[in-house]
């Protein structure tokens, strides 16, 4: 399951490094990651959707535990097992919502993750 934490978190981190990409910008760094989301999550908001602006910031923070996990180890499986479905979530989300329209998303390789 420690792995399975952490595979979720990259997930996560390389959707919103694509959807970056795919508008222009470039992350490099993991703060840089918290900035793009906290930028996708404030233009939902300001659409008046503040329900899935909640669910954005709720998700990344759940994906931010499970990466803390794979170094500490300290959640409980289904607790892990939750979070998984929050980041799978969340990553069909931000794709329907910022993707280019037509456009297909590159498949994230496991090694990426």
């Amino acid at each position: 399951m420690i792995q399975a934490s952490n595979k979720a978190w990259g997930l996560v981190a390389e959707t919103v490094k694509a959807i970056s990409a795919e508008h222009g910008g470039f992350i490099h760094k993991h703060h840089s990651i918290m900035e793009v989301v906290t930028q996708l999550r404030r233009l939902v908001a300001d659409a008046g959707d503040a329900q899935t602006a909640r669910q954005i910031s709720n998700a990344f923070s759940t994906a931010r535990d499970l990466h803390t996990n794979f170094y500490e180890n300290e959640l409980s499986e289904d607790i892990i097992l939750d979070g998984l479905i929050q980041c799978e979530e969340m990553t069909e989300l931000l794709f329907a919502l910022f993707w280019p329209a037509g456009a297909q998303p590159a498949p994230v390789a496991a090694e990426q993750c």
